[in-house]
């Protein structure tokens, strides 16, 4: 019986270091395969702790992009990139840790529970958001955006490499997966 509970909390500790905050929207009328090439907006909001963060998010951008067989043109773009990334610095998050005291007898049951804090720490907020525009109509074709938080005083090694594990999890599903909706046949009255 323990094997089974073990196993039981390994697969809720796994789950839930599976999940992602990532949430991402296209157009699924829009053909993604004639993307080719991209371009800025020359006022994308970048407001990191520090320019070296904002060319280092770049850069890592800029790969991830690559890497989708995407180029960058600034003459004649597919799509135009629209960024909003920022970051809030000193937020408190409050640890705790939780006593229980329970009993029971038959059909009843009283318990109580005591939250003690325990450390506090700073911590830093990230949101990270991109748009896809279409170059001609201007029309938002595909977004991104993730939400994530990390220690206040992260090494510029961490850094460096959670903007990098970030801007591969934003195009994580990109391009998207348009599966074709199959066409009902219609009928004529209610008795066919």
């Amino acid at each position: 019986m323990k094997f089974h509970w073990l196993s039981f909390i390994f697969l809720i500790v796994l789950v839930s270091c599976a999940t992602d905050n990532l949430s991402m929207d296209y157009d699924s009328e829009y053909n993604f395969s004639k993307i080719r090439t991209y371009n800025y907006y020359t006022d994308n909001q970048i407001k990191l702790n520090n320019k070296i963060d904002s060319t280092n998010f770049m850069k890592n951008l800029d790969a991830v992009l690559q890497s989708k067989g995407l180029q960058k043109d600034t003459d004649n773009p597919d799509v135009f990139i629209a960024l909003e990334v920022n970051n809030e610095i000193g937020k408190q998050s409050y640890n705790t840790v939780n006593l229980g005291i329970g009993g029971g007898n038959g059909w009843f049951g009283l318990g109580t529970n005591v939250g003690i804090p325990v450390k506090n720490r700073k911590v830093t907020d990230y949101f990270f958001k991109i748009d896809f525009d279409d170059a001609i109509t201007k029309k938002l074709v595909w977004t991104a955006k993730v939400i994530d938080s990390k220690p206040y005083n992260y090494s510029t090694a961490n850094k460096a490499s959670f903007y990098n594990s970030t801007v591969k999890l934003l195009f994580k599903k990109y391009p998207p997966k348009i599966t074709k909706k199959s066409k009902k046949a219609t009928k004529n009255n209610y008795y066919d």
